[in-house]
């Protein structure tokens, strides 16, 4: 059976010594880059031990921590072993939230996302993890910064998605401002570009034919996209549908005279939905706290209990058990014997009174 003494080797080998732990994320990445170089067979001991110790909402930080540099250090051990850094980081970030140690984790989130860029469930946990904490400089920040690279990627409808959350965020910034100004500019130039084009073709061509057709062709589009399912506000599920219809409707007709506004709507809604996304993962995730946190008081209400018999506080240990019965309720596992351990100590209290 795994000894304390050796889960500490353990975490100790992995994590390093605490008193060079001062700069968290700089910290992180030392690690896996020291642990890398350690041969597979050691790490997959480590790995071993520590998840001995890791099950549970009530792993220890450290545990958690180990298991997430060694799985970014030897990422083939981690597939084979079944150990996902994505998901032990977020449960080692909920840990250390609730422990108060925000800069710890905001830095394995960001060392996450070093190893993982763009996965959305990180990028969601970190903007969440910022929100709570009142850090909306730098949530406004990361969406700039995000908006800047979709502009050089030339997905300029996102990018102006993200920059109308900046603004919502922060209505101070100006560069901001600034930049949508510049994509619309851009938009329109684009627009007027290929109005040109499309003017000179006409002119060229001269068919009345092909003038008729287009017109009957614009008007077609049009009533086609004027009878899509609208958005409900405040509804995902129509949302997503209202979404899905305009990317196959841009998909079958990506040149006509409403596509701007259509692509404009189009990345609105992605924005949207994501923030609502967000917003219903935030809330999941706090009830689901919440029952973690009753269900960890009452399992430390019964180690109470406990304690209390070992010191023949038999009054003490009673009290301990009743309030672990409040705190766990009736699907708590250890409810049936903690109700019998009361039953048995409120018999005893009554016959040596």
């Amino acid at each position: 059976m795994t000894t304390t003494l050796i889960v500490r080797d353990a975490t100790l080998a992995i994590n390093g010594a605490p008193e060079k732990r001062s700069q968290p994320r700089a910290h992180l990445n030392a690690r896996i880059a020291e642990v890398a170089n350690l041969d597979a067979r050691t790490a997959e001991e480590c790995v071993e031990v520590l998840t001995s110790v890791a099950k549970g909402e009530g792993a220890e930080p450290e545990v958690l921590e180990a298991l997430v540099i060694v799985a970014l250090a030897h990422p083939a051990l981690a597939q084979n072993l079944g150990l996902d850094p994505v998901a032990i980081g977020r449960r080692l970030v909920a840990r250390l939230e609730r422990l108060s140690e925000i800069e710890r984790a905001l830095a394995v989130l960001e060392v996450l996302l070093h190893h993982a860029p763009g996965n959305e469930a990180l990028e969601s946990h970190l903007a969440q993890l910022m929100r709570r904490q009142g850090m909306v400089k730098d949530l406004v920040g990361r969406y700039f910064e995000r908006a800047k690279k979709l502009v050089r990627e030339g997905r300029n409808q996102e990018a102006a998605g993200w920059l109308r959350e900046v603004l919502q965020l922060d209505p101070g910034r100006k560069d901001a401002a600034r930049l949508i100004r510049d994509l619309r500019f851009r938009n329109q130039n684009h627009a007027q570009r290929r109005g040109v084009g499309v003017r000179f073709v006409l002119g060229t061509l001269a068919l009345g034919l092909f003038a008729a057709y287009a017109a009957l062709r614009e008007f077609r589009l049009s009533t086609e996209f004027n009878n899509l399912s609208p958005a409900a506000t405040g509804n995902l599920a129509s949302q997503k549908r209202r979404l899905s219809d305009l990317e196959q409707f841009i998909q079958a007709h990506p040149v006509w005279h409403g596509a701007l506004g259509v692509l404009s709507e189009r990345s609105e809604l992605r924005v949207q939905i994501e923030v609502f996304e967000e917003r219903l993962r935030q809330e999941r995730e706090a009830v689901e706290r919440a029952e973690r946190e009753r269900l960890e008081s009452a399992d430390l209400s019964r180690a109470r209990g406990m304690l209390a018999i070992e010191q023949a506080d038999l009054q003490g240990a009673l009290e301990a058990f009743r309030q672990a019965l409040e705190f766990g309720g009736p699907d708590w596992k250890h409810y049936e014997r903690v109700s019998g351990d009361v039953s048995e100590l409120e018999a005893h209290l009554r016959a040596n009174r």
